[in-house]
């Protein structure tokens, strides 16, 4: 294994993050110091009888937006498109509004570095118990399903995938995996390669997303392996790695054709980091047909 890849044991202050499903408008639980939550949204509910994911607009969860993520929205071509990224943000808001005891449409975010994005620490806090400044949260989606992960205390990085054929795979891991991981990779058997495939890219892409860094960038300094072990619905600590350099490595299998993949700082983001990367952009998988 590489250096940043060697073998360690997951961190032992720091519990199983849990996996919870939620709904907009629900209450949001506070977290405590260094507690992990990931939510599940489902981003085609709330449609009313008859009507269609392919073709509803977005609902009143349009108006916490701000101006900026509200243009954003308006790229988007297919209505299915705008309503599910509308429907992201504002579950974002909620749930971070919700732990800081502040109005969801009053929270402004930024970007640091190369677009890695936090709360605008300039708003302050209705709750001392609740200071903006130690929550990290990142976002994936995939398809109709989002996670949302919240950690207090550590920074984190939550990748999500719907497992679907890709042509290309063996010349992505080519591309961004380790020589011992392309070995790995070309082992294992043809029907376990899709699933297999889509667990290392998820474990790589959460890392790097919770450094804020590109995957073209770092992907083979971060050796990940491909999982093959059965997945729960639950958050379980990766094999046979699950704690690559800083950072611990989680899976799961949220629903039914999704695999997931969590990376929390073994530290806490107040103490010095060994990793000086900060900034940063996710790369999606090539999309199948009907993807957004």
């Amino acid at each position: 294994m590489s250096p940043q890849g060697e073998r360690e044991p997951a961190s032992r202050d720091l519990d199983p993050p849990t996996l919870v499903e939620w709904s907009l408008g629900e209450r949001v639980a506070p977290l405590i110091l260094d507690e992990t939550r990931v939510w599940i949204i489902d981003l085609d509910a709330g449609l009313s009888p008859g009507e269609s994911a392919e073709s509803a607009e977005p609902g009143p969860e349009r108006e916490l937006l701000c101006e900026d993520e509200r243009t954003r929205a308006a790229r988007f071509v297919r209505p299915r498109d705008r309503r599910r990224f509308i429907r992201c943000r504002a579950a974002l808001r909620e749930i971070l509004g919700g732990l800081l005891a502040e109005s969801a449409a009053s929270l402004r975010f930024r970007a640091v570095g190369q677009g890695k994005p936090e709360l605008d620490q300039s708003s302050e806090s209705t709750d001392s118990e609740n200071d903006r400044l130690t929550l990290r949260f990142n976002v994936s989606h995939s398809a109709e399903l989002a996670l949302i992960a919240v950690c207090r205390g550590r920074e984190l990085g939550v990748d999500l995938e719907r497992v679907r054929p890709i042509s290309e795979a063996a010349r992505i891991v080519d591309s961004f995996f380790t020589i011992a991981e392309q070995s790995a990779f070309a082992l294992i058997g043809r029907e376990d390669q899709s699933i297999a495939f889509h667990r290392g890219w998820t474990r790589k892409e959460a890392i790097l997303k919770a450094l804020g860094v590109g995957i073209s960038g770092l992907a083979a300094r971060h050796e990940t392996g491909f999982g093959t072990t059965p997945l729960t619905t639950q958050f379980t600590v990766a094999t046979p790695s699950g704690r690559v350099g800083e950072w611990i490595l989680w899976e799961a299998a949220p629903r039914t054709g999704f695999v997931a993949a969590l990376a929390v700082r073994a530290r806490r983001s107040t103490e010095p980091s060994a990793d000086a990367e900060s900034a940063g952009a996710s790369t999606s998988l090539p999309a199948s047909p009907g993807s957004p």
